[in-house]
């Protein structure tokens, strides 16, 4: 249950993060390029904080790492919980939308 769980966030933060893309008109090509894309758009740019950055980066290792390698925790997964609420909160500010 908890392998899913942090699936299910991390796929939460990816589509947020997506979103965010979507809004500057490009499109991903994988996980790592989602990643560089929202480091030099937003992070870069200075209109999201680095944190979410490194957030979206550790909840997509905690994703791995519980879908390939079976290796998933209670901590984990709250950590995941606590990445992907506040990265989605920040990206609905920057998107103007309400959660």
């Amino acid at each position: 249950m908890l392998a899913q769980e942090t699936n299910r966030l991390s796929c939460s933060i990816f589509h947020a993060a997506q979103a965010l893309l979507f809004e500057k008109g490009f499109r991903e090509k994988s996980h790592f390029c989602l990643k560089a894309a929202i480091q030099e758009l937003y992070a870069d740019a200075g209109l999201i904080e680095q944190k979410h950055v490194d957030d979206f980066d550790a909840t997509m290792l905690l994703r791995e790492t519980a879908d390939y390698r079976s290796d998933f925790s209670k901590e984990g997964a709250a950590a995941s919980i606590e990445n992907a609420r506040m990265f989605l909160v920040r990206a609905a500010e920057i998107l103007n939308v309400t959660l």
